[in-house]
């Protein structure tokens, strides 16, 4: 390299870092933070949306543990994402007999077993559902004193028959 060259790029480097330092030592006295920004961590990190499934495993983690409110809440938010599922249907309809609403959860196990027709264990969950209705129905024969009482007394004898002929066919080994 030429000296003259050599003298010019030796200005020209101690000129640009001359300058940076005059921008730096402006931006310092100034009070301007200069440092490189880095994201909030709890703004970048954005919590992942729920899905079916997810909703519907903790559905069932609430039923398992006896949760039924907590678990009609998750199906039902299942439900909302996964609308012709027919597991989903079913575990609401279980939750909601759990709590009750017999109505409900025998219309839902319908719904469930037209999506599904060979489901076993909505069958089992519907057929447990009619027992309840039909206990309740017995109860408010009860409440209804004397004026009930022949109808409570037939429905009582309906329910020994038919468990008659289910243990007979549990001997059998027929199922009619």
């Amino acid at each position: 390299m030429k000296p003259e060259r050599k003298t010019l790029n030796i200005i020209f480097f101690g000129l640009t870092a001359a300058l940076a330092l005059g921008f730096a030592a402006r931006l310092y006295a100034s009070g301007t933070d200069f440092r490189p920004m880095k994201p909030p961590a709890a703004e970048s990190a954005k919590p992942a949306e729920p899905t079916a499934e997810s909703l519907y495993n903790k559905g069932r983690e609430a039923d398992k543990a006896g949760d039924n409110k907590a678990a009609l809440k998750y199906f039902q938010q299942a439900l909302k994402l996964d609308k012709n599922n027919p597991d989903i249907i079913n575990m609401l309809a279980h939750s909601e007999r759990k709590l009750g609403m017999l109505n409900e959860a025998i219309t839902d196990y319908w719904t469930a077993l037209k999506l599904k027709p060979r489901f076993p264990e909505a069958r089992e969950y519907m057929g447990e559902a009619y027992i309840q209705a039909a206990l309740k129905e017995i109860e408010t024969l009860k409440s209804y004193g004397e004026e009930g009482d022949e109808q409570r007394e037939d429905l009582v004898k309906a329910f020994k028959a038919a468990a008659a002929k289910l243990e007979a066919g549990e001997k059998t080994g027929k199922n009619n």
